[in-house]
């Protein structure tokens, strides 16, 4: 979650122009692509991270990689658990989680809530983690989310499984320290700010590395990106196609380089990309899907890149009011990792946002029309 969840106000920016790539036609249906289903992986930042996190561990048949950059403690807003979900609070998401790590939990208590989840079939067998390769950051500059919070992470990994040698953790010290951001080698703002777009330079790229860790070594990245970039509907991975109301932007965005289009002879890995509080496309337009690095590994190496996206939620997108309506908002487009707008199962394989991208995933590899 960025300082923009606590914040009142946005910072606007200009668009920036154009890379020289084909952009499909709007809203079209996503598709499908030669994906090969046993290297599909997520990353993502913030409450991406914290979203990447969940999908990880409620899918964890599905994803052999997972990386979280300045966020992601799963359950780690969880106040109770229910015979039918979970009850969270948004002040143990910006106390515990975000802005006071000395009141979290150890990192054995919240494997223990994964397993007790696995125990009720509310999410895939842990031993679906353990080939796993996962890739942890976050910046002693960042102000947003303690460190505490993604270093107890990696150990909750390493209580379920997961061998200490496919956790990958970049505690980023270096003067003055990375803030709470994507990190490149080559953008905007400098290394230790915590401010939007929340994609600083640190001379560090952070797409390769989280995408050599997970798939092993790759062909350098490509100058420039030729492939395709797709915007399609997601409407149809809403509940009754109720977007506004789920948190859901109404497009999402595939990059697939030539290599990946239909017909080819490459089975291509796949990795969903999630951005963070006011990254989406509602508030940066193509900022982020475009500028933090991802697009340029997988151009020369053959990888489709997902780009799901979120949206803000107010009062005025439930269907219906009720007098609890102003503590299920989502006013900065956060992925859902605190149980916002009456869902008590988003971190579960039934949570809303979850099961949306899941069923994304399943459409570009073709497992599901």
């Amino acid at each position: 979650m960025n300082r923009t969840d606590v914040r009142p106000t946005l910072v606007a920016l200009s668009f920036l122009a154009l890379l020289s790539v084909q952009v499909a036609a709007a809203a079209e249906r996503l598709g499908t692509y030669p994906v090969d289903p046993d290297k599909i992986s997520v990353s993502g930042i913030s409450s991406g991270a914290f979203m990447a996190n969940q999908l990880h561990i409620a899918h964890s048949t599905l994803f052999m990689g997972a990386a979280m950059v300045a966020g992601g403690l799963y359950g780690c807003a969880v106040n109770d658990v229910k015979d039918d979900g979970v009850g969270a609070l948004a002040s143990l998401a910006t106390g515990p989680c975000m802005s006071a790590p000395a009141l979290l939990d150890n990192a054995a208590s919240y494997a223990e809530r994964v397993k007790d989840f696995q125990s009720r079939h509310w999410i895939d067998p842990i031993a679906g983690l353990e080939p796993d390769k996962v890739y942890l950051f976050t910046g002693s500059a960042d102000s947003v989310v303690a460190s505490k919070t993604v270093l107890t992470g990696a150990d909750v990994y390493a209580e379920l499984g997961v061998p200490e040698e496919n956790i990958q953790v970049v505690h980023y010290t270096e003067p003055p320290g990375a803030g709470h951001s994507w990190v490149t080698d080559n953008y905007i703002l400098p290394c230790n700010a915590n401010t939007n777009p929340y994609i600083n330079n640190c001379q560090y790229d952070q797409a390769g590395a989280i995408l050599q860790h997970i798939y092993g070594e790759l062909k350098p990245r490509a100058q420039t990106v030729s492939g395709t970039f797709h915007e399609f509907s997601q409407l149809e991975f809403a509940p009754d196609g109720e977007l506004a109301g789920n948190g859901l932007w109404d497009v999402g965005y595939l990059y697939v380089p030539r290599a990946c289009e239909p017909g080819g002879d490459e089975q291509c890995p796949l990795h969903v990309v999630l951005h963070g509080c006011a990254q989406s496309a509602e508030v940066l337009d193509d900022t982020f899907y475009r500028h933090v690095g991802v697009n340029e590994w997988a151009d020369s190496n053959g990888i489709v890149v997902l780009y799901p996206q979120a949206r803000s939620v107010t009062v005025k997108d439930f269907k219906t009011s009720g007098p609890s309506d102003i503590f299920q908002i989502n006013p900065f487009g956060c992925w859902n990792w605190w149980g916002y707008a009456y869902d008590d199962r988003y971190l579960l394989k039934s949570g809303v946002q979850l099961d949306a991208i899941y069923h994304m995933v399943l459409r570009v590899i073709g497992s599901e029309s």
